[in-house]
């Protein structure tokens, strides 16, 4: 991640004048790389770059959630009902190949009576996986 400027190194501007120059502001921003400081009601806002801040690559997030789900499926569900909530939600961002491992991961779970949510985590991974993939997939024997 980008070390922020010092606050003296930023301009000030304030949240009427960001209201009526808004476009050119942003495009200052976008094209000179620098932040502004906007003063609203004694209160002060950093307006930067999104380019500043390093998002972790979705190859890492895929491996993160992977490996939560093989903990849980393997070590300790005591967390499961939140890492399925997890899971599901994060499915559609996921690559077909990380929802086809997660669904290897958890397809001997899903006939367990106790813990209905391996189920609800399958069917929801499989509902994220693109139409070609499932096809392939049922066309497997």
């Amino acid at each position: 991640m980008r070390k922020l400027p010092s606050l003296s190194e930023m301009e000030h501007i304030t949240s009427k004048e960001f209201g009526e120059n808004m476009d050119a502001i942003l495009d200052r921003v976008t094209d000179e790389d620098i932040a502004f400081i906007i003063d609203h009601n004694s209160k002060s806002y950093v307006l930067c770059p999104a380019s500043w801040f390093e998002l972790p690559e979705l190859k890492h997030l895929e491996l993160m959630i992977k490996n939560a789900v093989r903990y849980v499926a393997s070590v300790d569900d005591s967390d499961l009902t939140e890492t399925v909530l997890m899971v599901k939600e994060m499915a559609p961002a996921l690559s077909p190949e990380c929802i086809s491992s997660l669904i290897d991961l958890v397809k001997d779970r899903d006939t367990d009576a106790a813990n209905k949510e391996w189920g609800e985590l399958r069917h929801a991974l499989e509902a994220a996986l693109p139409t070609t993939e499932k096809k392939k997939d049922e066309d497997t024997p």
